[in-house]
């Protein structure tokens, strides 16, 4: 009977064994020292995006005036106007 009841030990320990503990949860976070080559360094890297978002803009701009002015010169041909102004194989006249 000794034997069956530390064999059974072994099993229960082994179905029971207690959870691995877990590392502290982190509550706060020291910021890091701004300085002047920091604060140079942010804003040279916001410089790209800004740059992209006013050329972006410009470029939209473009394109909008260029396809009405393709339109434009459709009507004039007499041929059908598309939405991007560039005139269609099939609807050309020869």
């Amino acid at each position: 009977m000794t034997l069956f009841t530390k064999g059974m030990g072994a099993v229960l320990k082994t179905i029971f064994k207690p959870k691995p503990k877990t590392s502290p949860t982190i509550t706060s976070v020291k910021p890091n020292k701004s300085d002047k080559i920091s604060k140079h360094k942010v804003d040279l890297a916001k410089i790209p995006g800004k740059v992209k978002n006013k050329w972006e803009k410009d470029m939209v701009d473009l394109d909008e005036i260029g396809s009405s002015v393709k339109r434009l010169t459709q009507k004039l041909k007499g041929e059908k106007p598309t939405k991007s102004g560039v005139s269609k194989g099939k609807d050309l006249k020869d």
